[in-house]
C-alpha cells in the first residue's frame, strides 16, 4: 500500500514554516487521515532538521469488511507515532441526509481509533475547517506539496501539515 504512489519529498518550505511558528514540537511520523467511503491519508516525517512528505494516497474503506483490513495494513506498514484524523459531526442542517444511513464515516473513525489503540498509537482529531483554513490549495502549491487528483489524500495532507505546524486544538461544541 505505501509503495504504490512513490512520493517522498523534502518539505523544506513546510519545515521552515514549522520552525518559524514553533507551535508544535512533534517529532516522528504522523499519519493523517481524511475518513470516508474513500479515505485519504498522508504520512509526514518530522525531524529536527527536516520535514518530509513520505507518502500519501487514498483507499476504498467502505464497507468495513473492506476498509478495516486496509486501515490495519496502512497503520502496520507506515508505523506512525501519531494518528490525526478529520472529525465528523452530524450537524442539524444535515440530518435529512443521515436518515436511515449507517453513517460510514463515523464507523471508519471508530475502526481507525480501535486499530490505533490496539497498536498503542496515540491519536487526535481536527475539524474539517481547521484542516482547510490555513493549508489551502494555494498554500500547498506554494510549498510544492500540492498533488493533482486524489482530493481526499490532499485533505489528509492538510491535516498532517496543520498538526505538525500548530499541534492539536481542543474541539468544542
Amino acid at each position: 500500500m505505501a509503495g504504490e504512489f512513490g512520493i517522498w519529498t523534502k518539505a523544506d518550505k513546510l519545515h521552515k514554516l514549522r520552525m518559524q511558528i514553533k507551535k508544535s514540537d512533534f517529532m516522528g511520523h504522523v499519519l493523517a487521515v481524511d475518513p470516508g467511503e474513500t479515505t485519504g491519508w498522508a504520512l509526514l516525517e518530522c525531524r529536527p532538521d527536516a520535514t518530509n512528505l513520505v507518502n500519501q494516497g487514498q483507499i476504498v474503506s467502505w464497507p468495513l469488511e473492506v476498509g478495516v483490513p486496509r486501515l490495519e495494513t496502512l497503520i502496520k506498514e507506515l508505523s506512525p507515532n501519531f494518528v490525526v484524523y478529520e472529525a465528523y459531526h452530524v450537524y442539524a442542517w444535515r440530518l435529512n441526509e443521515h436518515k436511515f444511513s449507517e453513517v460510514p464515516t463515523i464507523q471508519i473513525i471508530g475502526a481507525l481509533k480501535t486499530l490505533s489503540v490496539q497498536r498503542g498509537v496515540p491519536y487526535g482529531c481536527q475539524t474539517a475547517q481547521t484542516g482547510k483554513a490555513f493549508f489551502t490549495d494555494d498554500r500547498l502549491k506554494s510549498m510544492d506539496l500540492y498533488v493533482e487528483g486524489e482530493r481526499h489524500a490532499r485533505d489528509a495532507l492538510r491535516h498532517a501539515c496543520q498538526f505538525v505546524t500548530f499541534g492539536l486544538k481542543p474541539i468544542t461544541g
